[in-house]
């Protein structure tokens, strides 16, 4: 069996593939006080610089809770990227993505009769000599399991490079549960066990390698802790994708630990996070700003390394 290292601690862009999402709109909260989001801001920064500066802004734009379209600029190369979001009968049916002016990426979803995802696609167009590469994500639906196929091609006719196989298990409040992976490149089987609490925000993530054996080994794990106000990151991204699609597209996510993904699926907004990977050498800062009516209007995420911050990103939310 072949293995490579788990993750990499890189940088996260933020990725709205999808995050799938679900039913919840807000424009009423818990407290009811709650005007309409209209925009949501990503930011990235130059850790390097004291104080830190701002690498890449994205602002999305929102309407009845769902991203339509969304833009942005890297300040330290001038490059600028856009996307646009479509949706048919209610339903998020494709994303265009655009550097500087120039299309870059098209994702599409297609769905059964009974409104299930059975395929997302992403096309990756070149924009050097127009040439594009594809991947295709097929999901069968089952009574308990819903099983999918990461395949890859250059024509987008014929998927024949198969990446992975998945099994995924999602519990009665549509939380994902357990995702099994089998690897073609590394020839192995990785899985999560995921839980979460009352509110369905998510406690731990426990991560797998089944060795050669058929022992288990825990490579490591995550865990999450929550605020009191409502994650309007996940908000967004279920009236966008639905959290069924949320849930069975959350292993398309950054692989990078300190992306801290949970923060797509969170039912309320973070408060911390620990990781055992690594040996724990990383600590993870979280901090939120809220207003008087326990709405959390912007987060700061830092990653630090013997004191030393080492990644940033944050989130900002403008209401009407």
């Amino acid at each position: 069996m072949k293995t490579s290292p788990f993750f990499i601690v890189t940088f996260f862009a933020l990725i709205c593939f999808a995050c799938s999402t679900g039913d919840s709109i807000i424009e009423q909260s818990t407290n009811g006080n709650q005007p309409s989001v209209v925009n949501y801001i990503y930011k990235t920064y130059n850790v390097s610089n004291t104080p830190n500066t701002v690498k890449d802004s994205t602002n999305y734009m929102i309407s009845d809770n769902k991203i339509i379209s969304s833009s942005g600029l890297n300040l330290e190369t001038l490059s600028q990227h856009a996307s646009n979001y479509s949706y048919v009968n209610g339903k998020i049916d494709e994303i265009q993505s655009f550097n500087n002016g120039i299309l870059s990426r098209i994702q599409s979803f297609i769905y059964d009769a009974n409104d299930d995802l059975v395929e997302y696609q992403s096309e990756y167009i070149d924009s050097n000599d127009s040439s594009s590469s594809f991947e295709r994500h097929l999901f069968t639906h089952t009574a308990d399991t819903i099983y999918s196929s990461w395949t890859r091609s250059d024509d987008g006719i014929n998927f024949d490079t198969s990446v992975s196989d998945f099994k995924i298990v999602l519990d009665v409040n549509t939380n994902r549960t357990y995702l099994e992976t089998y690897s073609y490149l590394n020839d192995d089987i990785q899985f999560e066990v995921n839980t979460y609490d009352v509110n369905s925000n998510i406690l731990n993530e426990s991560k797998y390698l089944v060795l050669d054996n058929g022992n288990e080994f825990l490579s490591f794990e995550n865990n999450y802790t929550t605020t009191t106000s409502e994650n309007l990151f996940n908000s967004i991204n279920e009236a966008t994708f639905t959290r069924k699609n949320l849930m069975i597209l959350y292993h398309l996510q950054s692989a990078a630990v300190n992306s801290i993904n949970a923060k797509s699926i969170s039912k309320n907004a973070l408060n911390t996070f620990e990781s055992t990977w690594g040996n724990s050498f990383a600590d993870f800062e979280i901090i939120n700003i809220t207003d008087d009516n326990n709405n959390t209007t912007s987060s700061d995420f830092k990653t630090i390394i013997s004191g030393d911050v080492i990644a940033r990103f944050s989130q900002e939310f403008i209401f009407e």
